[in-house]
């Protein structure tokens, strides 16, 4: 496998390779988890019932835990 990359980054990943005594594989590796870790968070301003349009999809054991969780707040 290969990939092409902009001959000015390169240098800069393997001067920073270099600086933090790692292999350019490593750097390469973890500015891409990163990168994939933030595009799998949502970004968004937008509440959670928004985005989800107030739809759980939950096992029905984890549904009754929740409620039975709640009565008990309420019960207070």
């Amino acid at each position: 496998m290969s990939t092409l990359i902009d001959e000015g980054l390169f240098r800069q990943v393997k001067l920073e390779a270099a600086r933090q005594g790692k292999q350019i594989s490593g750097i390469v590796g973890e500015a891409l988890e990163e990168y994939l870790s933030e595009k799998g968070e949502r970004k968004t301003t937008a509440g959670f019932v928004t985005e989800s349009w107030g739809a759980l999809y939950l096992p029905e054991a984890q549904v009754h835990e929740i409620m039975e969780a709640e009565d008990e707040l309420l019960d207070d």
